[in-house]
């Protein structure tokens, strides 16, 4: 299966593990269990002889035991995660306690052993924590390559297919072309977007992103268009649409899909000569603006259905670019996974867990219906709430396992199965979806619109939502 030689791959990967320990034995141990993997094994039999190592050596990987002279117990293992808290540590004793285990994976460690192991269980300790190290190495070689080799650093990919779209990125994006971007919901559309206008020579100029799909028809037009004061009611004064506020610079409609054929006439007028009229105005305006659309329409079955003008979709057409689902760039979701949590751990300020081999192939094998996006969404829930543990496969949704014939949407998140969640887990769910949705108002400070977007729900969930958690979006917005 793929996610087999994906997995074959990172263990190719060679690993500098030091051992620190008094003893020569467990070195000796260590040594045996990853025979012909390549690695280089280092001992230190003293905590100060380990942190020379440390500063000379760098290693991947930390065993240390608990029963040192100099630093004996598990000060010892709060003493190396504070020094390299990015490498893994594995802490093993000869007088192994259930208390002791939990306190050392709370200080950082990601596993613990008891002396004397069996080669198996050692074995299957550093195979566990490996898979740390090796996807911690594979993420940064891989964000190096792609900001090399296309200057994206914002993107992160090894996929063959995404490859490919950061070529046709390249190729369209000095060009004023209209580009026409393809791709289920949450795969990435708006983050390649960006990355056209980027590199494009309009960088300098305004990046305007409006979700169609998010708008009724008659407020529709007013975004894109703007209104007069008195146009219809409410409209108080004169505003600017996106089309005016992204003159000289980008204008990217996304979901273009979901509109309706009026709205595609009017948008169809002003892609011939860049001219419009405002909602309820008279005089005609004129802009400069290049247009990025995205979609996750068929949409050569919606013009067979009449439901999109097909002068419009050949306009828009010019250079069609398509996004792979997430299931068919399987091997990017171990890089995926680890930038999202990374980032999860900051914004929340909890250290993320670590994933073991089994959860990984499991979460390798799911098909992702919900793509990135859905992809980003979990990895924060396991921040919140893994923080500091392990990540079992018992601990991924019963949809991954099998255990449910399909996910359920739930604002984003994609939730186990129908069956009645119990009290516990509905309030962590809840806590969860609040702490999300605080973040992302306060990322778009407070702009619902865009946050809504960037939740995959309705403007009208959000609003239900925000409610039922006691948000409110004028506290996110920039005090004037």
């Amino acid at each position: 299966m793929q996610q087999e030689k994906i997995l074959e791959a990172a263990a190719s990967l060679q690993e500098r593990i030091l051992v620190v320990d008094e003893g020569e034995l467990t070195s000796h141990q260590v040594r045996a269990s990853l025979q012909g993997r390549g690695s280089e094994v280092i001992r230190a039999s003293s905590l100060r002889e380990a942190l020379e190592e440390i500063r000379v050596k760098a290693p991947d990987l930390i065993l240390v035991g608990l029963e040192l002279q100099d630093v004996p117990g598990l000060r010892a293992v709060d003493i190396l995660h504070d020094r390299v808290p990015a490498v893994p540590l594995l802490a093993f004793t000869e007088s192994p306690r259930m208390s002791d285990a939990v306190d050392a994976v709370r200080r950082g460690a990601v596993d613990y052993l008891g002396k004397p192991f069996t080669p198996n269980q050692l074995s299957q300790a550093l195979r566990r924590a490996l898979q740390e190290v090796r996807t911690k190495r594979e993420l940064a070689r891989v964000q190096e390559d792609v900001k090399d080799r296309y200057g994206f650093s914002h993107l992160l990919t090894r996929s063959p297919k995404m490859l490919e779209v950061f070529d046709q990125v390249r190729a369209v994006a000095g060009t004023e072309a209209t580009v026409l971007i393809r791709g289920e919901t949450g795969t990435g559309k708006e983050l390649i977007t960006r990355a056209i206008h980027q590199r494009s020579r309009r960088s300098g100029a305004p990046f305007i992103s409006v979700n169609c799909g998010a708008f009724a028809e008659t407020l529709l037009e007013s975004e894109l268009f703007g209104h007069e004061r008195g146009s219809f009611t409410g409209a108080t004064g004169a505003r600017k649409g996106v089309f005016e506020m992204a003159d000289g610079g980008t204008l990217f409609l996304d979901e273009l899909g979901e509109t309706s054929l009026n709205v595609q006439v009017n948008l169809l007028r002003v892609l011939e000569d860049f001219q419009f009229r405002r909602v309820g105005g008279t005089e005609s305006v004129q802009v400069d603006v290049r247009i990025l659309a995205a979609t996750n329409v068929e949409l050569e079955d919606a013009v067979a259905e009449k439901r999109f003008r097909a002068d419009l979709y050949y306009r828009l057409d010019v250079f069609p670019i398509f996004l792979p689902p997430l299931r068919e760039r399987r091997e990017d979701i171990p890089l995926l996974m680890r930038h999202f949590l990374e980032d999860a751990g900051r914004e929340y300020e909890l250290p993320p867990p670590t994933i073991t081999s089994e959860a990984l192939e499991t979460i390798l094998a799911y098909r992702w219906p919900g793509n990135v996006r859905q992809l980003r969404a979990l990895c924060e829930r396991w921040v919140i709430t893994r923080s500091k543990r392990r990540l079992e496969r018992e601990h991924l949704p019963r949809v991954m396992t099998g255990a449910s014939s399909g996910p359920v949407e739930y604002s984003g998140f994609a939730v186990d199965d129908q069956r009645p969640l119990s009290e516990n887990t509905d309030r962590a769910l809840r806590e969860v979806e609040r702490a999300y949705l605080h973040r992302l108002l306060r990322r778009h400070m407070g702009h619902l619109v865009d946050t809504a977007k960037a939740a995959g729900i309705t403007r009208r969930t959000l609003y239900t939502k925000m409610k039922q958690y006691g948000l409110n979006a004028a506290e996110y917005r920039p005090q004037k």
